[in-house]
């Protein structure tokens, strides 16, 4: 699913939400959603983020989820959300 949904967006700019493992990390730790698998993150993605943002969500997110939020202790010292996340998960951060 996610990689059909990285073909229609990026290959064919047709609105796809591709939601990876930075996609459903970063959504549930700011507490955009509440969700256990990037299969239920993306489905309640479809019904609140507007289209228009679709395409490039997934791009955005994986990018700050590989050098800022990072999985394990992400920087939220450097994160310009840091005052509004909710830092769901996050045990350690540097």
């Amino acid at each position: 699913r996610k990689t059909a949904n990285l073909v229609l967006a990026e290959g064919y700019h047709i609105p796809a939400i591709c939601v990876d493992t930075h996609v459903h990390r970063i959504n549930n730790r700011f507490g955009y959603v509440n969700t256990k698998t990037p299969e239920e993150t993306e489905a309640v993605l479809r019904k609140t983020l507007p289209t228009r943002f679709w395409i490039e969500y997934n791009a955005l997110l994986v990018v700050y989820g590989q050098n800022i939020c990072k999985p394990i202790s992400p920087l939220c010292s450097q994160c310009s959300l840091s005052g509004i996340c909710m830092r769901r998960g996050v045990t350690k951060s540097r």
